[in-house]
């Protein structure tokens, strides 16, 4: 029978020691792990329910609140900048902000989205309405930067818009393709598919 000398043991003792405090640090790490993972899940759901409640501010804020609604988007997006009720919020702004004629201010709500928004849905939604305000402004080669962003996703809508980036450009036969792209790809929207067939009457025999 063999026997171990001082050394020996003394070197299994250090591989012990050291293996057995890995072994003891990787199962700790695995555990905090899966409890972080499950806290970090509840700490995403009262974020969400937060900024949906904001947001429930938002769009019915109560008399007292009524001159508010701006503060509250400001809050949203400080608080909650990733979240889509932000993106909803600077969207609605945005809207406003045209119907009111003030492009600048709807740029600036549009492009935070864009810059900011997580959801991909939001991003594309607000670079569709990034371009038609900067076709608006006549900035031509801003909207057609803005439709390139890999988080629009292919439409009717997108065609469309391709099609005005085109006819401003002076290329109408390229704004023709689109605007056929866009009606074949349209479904009961009647409104939509008639002002895609007047910008295609109005662009007759142009080459």
């Amino acid at each position: 029978m063999s026997t171990l000398d001082d050394d020996q043991i003394e070197q299994l003792r250090r591989v012990w020691d050291r293996y057995g405090r890995v072994t003891v640090v990787v199962a700790v790490a695995v555990v905090v792990g899966l409890l972080g993972g499950r806290f970090y899940g509840q700490y995403q759901g009262q974020q969400a329910q937060q900024a949906a409640a904001l947001y429930a501010t938002y769009q019915q804020p109560s008399p007292a609140q009524a001159d508010d609604a701006a503060d509250v988007a400001e809050q949203l997006r400080e608080q909650y900048p990733a979240s889509s009720y932000a993106a909803f919020a600077a969207l609605d702004q945005a809207r406003q902000a045209v119907q009111d004629g003030d492009l600048d201010v709807a740029e600036r709500h549009l492009r935070w989205v864009v810059a900011n928004a997580a959801e991909p849905a939001d991003r594309g939604l607000a670079g569709l309405r990034l371009a038609r305000v900067l076709l608006a402004r006549g900035d031509v080669a801003a909207a057609k930067e803005a439709v390139a962003d890999k988080a629009i996703t292919p439409s009717p809508v997108l065609d469309e818009i391709k099609g005005d980036i085109a006819l401003a450009e002076g290329k109408s036969s390229q704004a023709r393709d689109h605007y056929q792209q866009a009606l074949a790809g349209l479904t009961g929207d009647a409104g939509a598919a008639a002002l895609i067939n007047l910008k295609l009457d109005a662009l007759g025999n142009r080459e």
